[in-house]
């Protein structure tokens, strides 16, 4: 009060706050300035109220009923659904409720008939988070990580999912599973896969004949079922003729596969033959092994690793890349399969980017030394980003066989639109031995938020040549062409002579229920 030492009333009183009359009481009087107008204060002998305070806002009007400044976080306002209390900053924020170590604490949901209907709580004494709804503790998250609820779990209704955790093993599609025979009908054949489709060298067989060639296969084993079966020929078999197509002499990476006929000479003709190792074992229906190199029994389960294990061979750029299925020959395009052979929703049914979708990969790399791994949606089944004029995905590469990139030791995101390459250096450094849960989501309006372990990271909107970090996390892609035909990819390639490993834990596709264009 110094600054009115030696005024006068009549001079000063402007400054001054007033009530109406002495506060006395619990009766809350409104605060007046010395000129007789009303402030947004009122006191009595009990309590202070305000119609708005601000803290640290700095002569700017608060957002809300109490509004705590610490930076301006920009040009953000707070709901109106939820502005009675407004903590703001442009970093990070939050509210914190201390208690003691056995003690918990809430944030409590109540209306006229239960002050408590709803609510969060976190028990000390035992480290768990407890989730009310109506009135009930209904969803408990203890300190394992284990949650507990009182219902059903239920995924989205207004989504479509697929998820493959690979029980079955992927094999060669059937479009990378047809060889021909060459010089003759008694030339051996070499396939190595587990099932082979083999067109024959033409021949004549003579009434009783037969003819037999040797089939040469790593899958096979001394002790492996082998059926061999006729598809098709090229000309006309005789009224009362047969062909007989017998497999014998199964030994181990080979057999011999023997065609034959009754008493009716058979004109000169090729056969189309299909040979299945070991029937008896369920291949994956929906997936598809790929790359170059690429071996069917390098591809099996993790072991140690849950899920898939996916190896390549040791020559520079080998690669083991999984798909879904094509399997366009042998199925019958008027019937119950699309004209273009698509064998598996998870090919034949649009996930377009207008669709938000959204591909979730897990995936670990035991060894990060000349070796890249891939995982996302693409247009094929290849890594590098030169290839695809549309595609979402992750890649890692210790070089730039896959194209240049700006630094090799972090994970990077691309992401391309009618062949315009957008790259992200995510800032990630790919550590070995490490779980790696990829996410990518495309919005309404067909952009693209990436997560990695649950954490979201920006991405670029500008062209550059190896790649840079965004510094806004959640910075989305620029927006996606319609009708992208991406599938998801998970590959790995090895960049020396040397073999390298991938193991894929689980592949999750899903997409809105909504039909759009």
């Amino acid at each position: 009060m110094s600054s009115l030492a030696g005024k006068s009333i009549s001079k000063t009183y402007q400054r001054l706050l007033q009530t109406s009359s002495e506060v006395s009481d619990t009766s809350l009087k409104n605060v007046k300035t010395g000129g007789g107008g009303n402030t947004s204060m009122s006191i009595s002998t009990d309590r202070v109220e305000f119609s708005k305070v601000g803290i640290g806002t700095e002569g700017t009007t608060p957002d809300g009923l109490l509004h705590v400044l610490s930076v301006s976080a920009g040009s953000v306002t707070a709901s109106t659904f939820a502005n009675q209390l407004t903590l703001e900053n442009s970093g990070d924020a939050g509210l914190s409720i201390l208690t003691g170590n056995t003690n918990s604490g809430h944030i409590y949901f109540g209306d006229a008939d239960d002050n408590d209907v709803g609510g969060i709580s976190y028990d000390h004494s035992h480290d768990s988070m407890i989730f009310r709804t109506s009135g009930s503790n209904n969803m408990t998250l203890d300190i394992q990580g284990n949650l507990t609820i009182g219902g059903t779990l239920n995924q989205s209704q207004d989504r479509y999912t697929l998820l493959e955790t690979f029980l079955d093993l992927p094999y060669k599609d059937v479009v990378d599973c047809e060889v021909s025979q060459d010089t003759s009908a008694t030339t051996a054949v070499t396939s190595n896969t587990r099932m082979t489709r083999i067109t024959t060298q033409a021949v004549d067989l003579a009434a009783s004949d037969s003819v037999e060639f040797t089939f040469s296969n790593n899958r096979i084993q001394g002790n492996s079922h082998v059926l061999a079966y006729l598809i098709n020929s090229s000309g006309t078999i005789a009224d009362n003729a047969m062909i007989n197509v017998m497999v014998h002499d199964v030994a181990d990476t080979s057999c011999k596969i023997r065609i034959a006929t009754n008493a009716v000479d058979v004109a000169s003709q090729t056969y189309e033959i299909e040979v299945l190792v070991d029937p008896h074992l369920k291949s994956n229906s929906h997936w598809a092994l790929t790359g170059t190199n690429s071996l069917e029994e390098a591809c099996n389960w993790g072991g140690s690793y849950p899920g898939l294990r996916l190896l390549t061979q040791g020559a520079d750029n080998d690669q083991q890349i999984i798909s879904p299925k094509l399997g366009s020959t042998g199925v019958y395009a008027g019937g119950p399969h699309p004209a273009g052979g698509d064998v598996s929703a998870w090919r034949s049914t649009d996930f377009f980017p207008q669709h938000e979708t959204e591909c979730e990969i897990a995936i670990t790399i035991p060894t990060i030394t000349t070796v890249a791994f891939f995982a996302g949606m693409k247009l094929t089944a290849t890594g590098a980003y030169a290839t695809d004029s549309h595609q979402a995905y992750f890649l890692y590469a210790t070089d730039n066989d896959l194209g240049g990139l700006e630094t090799n030791g972090n994970l990077q995101f691309i992401y391309s639109i009618s062949g315009t390459d957008y790259k992200t250096d995510l800032g990630i450094t790919v550590a070995a031995d490490t779980v790696y849960r990829l996410k990518i989501a495309f919005d309404e309006n067909r952009k693209i938020s990436v997560f990695v372990n649950g954490v979201q990271y920006g991405l670029a909107t500008t062209i550059s040549i190896g790649g840079v970090t965004e510094a806004n996390s959640t910075q989305k892609s620029l927006a996606m062409s319609t009708a992208a035909t991406m599938i998801p990819v998970v590959g790995v390639q090895n960049l020396a002579a040397s073999a390298r490993n991938l193991y894929c834990h689980y592949v999750k596709l899903s997409r809105k229920l909504a039909y759009e264009l």
